[in-house]
C-alpha cells in the first residue's frame, strides 16, 4: 500500500511539474499579439436629453460613426492595393494580412530544422513549411507572422546582422499551415 501510494505521489510531482514548465509556453504570445486582440471601445457620449433635439442626435451620432470607421481594418480587393501605410488589412477573404519573413528552403529535413532550432534559440518566433512538388519535398524555414510590415521588416535587418541571414518577406496565408512541420 506504502509503495503504491509513492507511486501515486511521484505521478502527481512529475504531472504539476510538467504543466507548470509547459503550460506558459503555450499560452505565451508575444506583446503585440496581445495588443492585437485588444478592441479600444470609446467613453460613453455625455448627452444633456433636455438640450438636444432628435436631429441633433443624429449629427452626432453620424460624427461618431465615421470617427470609429477609420478605426476599422481597411478591406483589399486583390494583393496589388495594400495600402502603404496601413498597419491592419483584410484580403479578399477577410482575412487579416500578415507577413512572414523565408530565411531558408531546403531539400533535406534535418536541415531546416536546425536553422528553425537556431531561430528559436535567438529567441525569434519561427515554423518550417513543408510541401511536395513535383521536383521532390521542400521545407521552407520562416519567421513570423506579423501584421506589421515595417515591425518585420526591422526585425530582418537585425536577422541579417546578428545570423548573417538575408531573408525574403513573403505574405503569410492562413491556409498554408496545414503543411506546416510541427516542433
Amino acid at each position: 500500500m506504502d509503495a503504491r501510494l509513492k507511486q501515486r505521489l511521484v505521478g502527481a510531482c512529475i504531472l504539476t511539474s510538467v504543466a507548470v514548465i509547459v503550460l506558459p509556453m503555450l499560452m505565451d504570445g508575444s506583446t503585440e499579439d496581445r495588443a492585437r486582440v485588444m478592441a479600444s471601445i470609446p467613453e460613453a457620449p455625455d448627452i444633456d436629453v433636455k438640450k438636444l433635439s432628435v436631429k441633433d442626435l443624429r449629427l452626432k451620432m453620424e460624427r461618431m460613426e465615421r470617427a470609429s470607421a477609420t478605426q476599422l481594418p481597411l478591406e483589399v480587393v486583390d494583393e496589388s492595393t495594400y495600402a502603404a501605410g496601413a498597419d491592419f488589412t483584410l484580403d479578399k477573404n477577410s482575412l487579416p494580412v500578415s507577413w512572414s519573413l523565408q530565411l531558408g528552403s531546403f531539400r533535406n529535413r534535418v536541415n531546416a530544422i536546425k536553422l528553425r532550432a537556431r531561430l528559436r534559440d535567438a529567441e525569434h518566433r519561427s515554423y518550417i513549411l513543408y510541401e511536395k512538388t513535383s521536383k521532390g519535398e521542400t521545407y521552407r524555414v520562416f519567421v513570423g507572422p506579423m501584421v506589421k510590415k515595417s515591425a518585420l521588416q526591422a526585425l530582418q535587418g537585425k536577422i541579417e546582422t546578428s545570423l548573417k541571414l538575408k531573408g525574403q518577406i513573403v505574405r503569410y496565408r492562413v491556409e498554408d499551415d496545414a503543411g506546416q512541420l510541427g516542433g
